[in-house]
């Protein structure tokens, strides 16, 4: 078992009911639905994966695939205005529009949101293999930024 990532990270990424639908919709893992109910999941971080106790172990892959879903379709609900060539604005449901930017051409794309901010500072340090899986941080508001930049 590797060392827990902070809870503030945790509450980003990782919630019972997430993990509920990850191993129903994305796996196909249905067994445990007989016998526990989400609130009874217990999950511990692996090197491997994700270790749940009611429904085995989840790939840092497979996760990473159902966060990078999960984030576009939800980008795909946003609306996004460009203000110059590297500055965007995009509809945000805390704040009516948070501000997405490119600071160099060869960067990923960067914003102001707190679970953008979140994964930035904390993902690559505290699950560098999530991080490997994923590539870079990001959140749905730079994918819809790069939805719109490859229509």
């Amino acid at each position: 078992m590797l060392t827990q990532p902070s809870s503030q990270l945790t509450s980003q990424l990782l919630s019972k009911k997430s993990i509920a639908t990850l191993l129903s919709r994305w796996c196909c893992r249905t067994g445990w639905e007989n016998h526990y109910r989400t609130h009874d999941l217990s999950i511990e971080f692996w090197a491997t994966g994700l270790w749940i106790r009611q429904a085995g172990l989840v790939s840092y892959r497979d996760w990473a695939n159902f966060i990078i879903y999960c984030t576009n379709m939800k980008a795909g609900e946003r609306q996004v205005q460009q203000v110059s060539k590297t500055v965007y604005l995009v509809q945000g449901s805390q704040q009516p529009w948070y501000a997405v930017h490119r600071v160099h051409t060869d960067r990923p794309l960067r914003c102001e949101c707190m679970l953008y901010r979140n994964r930035a500072k904390r993902l690559e340090k505290e699950l560098p293999q999530l991080f490997d899986q994923l590539g870079r941080a990001f959140c749905h508001h730079t994918a819809a930024v790069e939805c719109i930049r490859f229509v």
